[in-house]
C-alpha cells in the first residue's frame, strides 16, 4: 500500500472492519489519493450481530469514519445490504444518518439485500429466529431476477415497486441530516444507472493497463 501511494497511485477501498492505526497514519500522508467507504447498515449492535457477526461493532465503524474524515480522506458510509423490514424503519434510518453526520460523513451508498442462492442458504442456516427469517424472505417471493455488476452473475432483488418507494423514502430522510444518498446501480439496473461510488475518478489521470 505504501509503495502504491508513494508512487502516486490512488487507492480506493470498502471495509466493514477497523482500519489499523498504521494505515490511518499512512493515509494521512497521502489523503488526496485515498477514497474510502465503511460498511454500516444500522447503529443497532444487536441487529449487526445477527447479520454481520464478524464485522467491527458500530462504535468502531463510526470511529473509523471519523478518523478518515479528520485526516482528509474522501469518505462515505455504505449501507449495503439493507435488510427490508429490519434495518429500514424511519427510526433506524434517522439514527443511522444522524450518527454518520455527527462524525462528518455527508454521503452514503445504499442497496438492499440481493438474494443469491448461497446467501439464502446462509440466512437459513444462521438466523435462529424462524419468524424473523420468514418475514425477511417473504417479500422476495415476488422479487425480480436481475444481473449483478457486469452481468456475469444474477440474483433475486426485492420487487421493483418496493425498492422505488423505499429508496425515495430513504433519500428524503437523509436530507434532514444533510446526507446525500447514492443508490447501487449494480443491484438495481431496472430502476437506476446511478453509481454507489465504490470507485471514483482518480484525482489525476493514471496510466491504463492496456492501450
Amino acid at each position: 500500500m505504501e509503495t502504491l501511494l508513494k508512487a502516486g497511485i490512488g487507492v480506493q477501498f470498502v471495509t466493514k472492519a477497523i482500519v489499523p492505526a498504521n494505515f490511518i497514519k499512512l493515509f494521512a500522508r497521502h489523503s488526496n489519493l485515498v477514497c474510502a467507504q465503511v460498511g454500516l447498515t444500522c447503529v443497532d449492535d444487536n441487529i449487526r450481530k445477527i447479520f454481520e457477526p464478524r464485522t467491527a461493532n458500530v462504535s468502531e465503524k463510526l470511529s473509523t469514519l471519523q478518523q478518515l474524515v479528520e485526516i482528509g480522506v474522501t469518505t462515505g458510509a455504505r449501507a449495503d445490504p439493507l435488510v427490508y423490514g429490519v434495518m429500514d424503519s424511519d427510526k433506524s434510518l434517522s439514527d443511522l444518518f444522524s450518527a454518520i453526520s455527527e462524525v462528518g460523513v455527508k454521503e452514503i451508498a445504499i442497496g438492499y439485500l440481493f438474494l443469491r442462492p448461497a446467501i439464502r442458504k446462509s440466512l437459513e442456516r444462521n438466523i435462529k429466529n424462524k419468524q424473523l427469517l420468514c418475514e425477511l424472505l417473504k417479500p422476495y417471493s415476488e422479487g425480480t431476477t436481475l444481473p449483478l455488476g457486469m452481468k456475469n452473475s444474477q440474483g433475486l432483488a426485492l420487487p421493483k415497486e418496493i425498492r422505488e418507494k423505499a429508496f425515495e423514502r430513504i433519500k428524503n430522510t437523509a436530507l434532514d441530516f444533510g446526507v446525500s444518498v447514492h443508490i447501487c446501480g449494480c443491484k438495481n439496473s431496472d430502476i437506476t444507472t446511478e453509481s454507489c461510488h465504490i470507485t471514483r475518478p482518480a484525482h489525476r489521470p493514471q496510466a491504463e493497463l492496456f492501450t
